[in-house]
């Protein structure tokens, strides 16, 4: 399924948003970027230092990135009901690892 990347940007903004506000207040100096390639069997990366190993001091330092992969996530899905669902668990994955969540730690949460 394809859509317009300025759709795809408003379903992540809005998923962005249904994360529980104790959580989002958490959130700091990160970007959430959407590239519109395919990279096989990656559907969303997080680049930087986990909250929980950060410095006291994290100033003047570039933003933490999570970039989801636009075509990548397309390709698996045929309704946009699943493109949703799917742009919800790849972004709260990258957030979960962004919160310092491993992988084994996020496969037990379903993500």
């Amino acid at each position: 399924m394809k859509i317009s990347k300025e759709k795809f940007e408003e379903i992540v903004y809005k998923k962005f948003l249904k994360i529980p506000e104790k959580i989002r207040e958490k959130i700091e100096n990160l970007e959430i970027i959407i590239e519109d390639k395919e990279i096989p069997n990656l559907l969303g990366l997080y680049h930087g230092v986990p909250f929980p190993k950060r410095k006291t001091s994290y100033s003047l330092i570039l933003p933490d990135r999570i970039i989801i992969f636009k075509q990548t996530i397309e390709r698996q899905c045929k309704t946009e009901e699943e493109l949703e669902n799917l742009i919800e668990k790849v972004l709260l994955h990258e957030i979960g690892h962004y919160l310092g969540l491993d992988e084994i730690s996020l496969r037990k949460l379903n993500l």
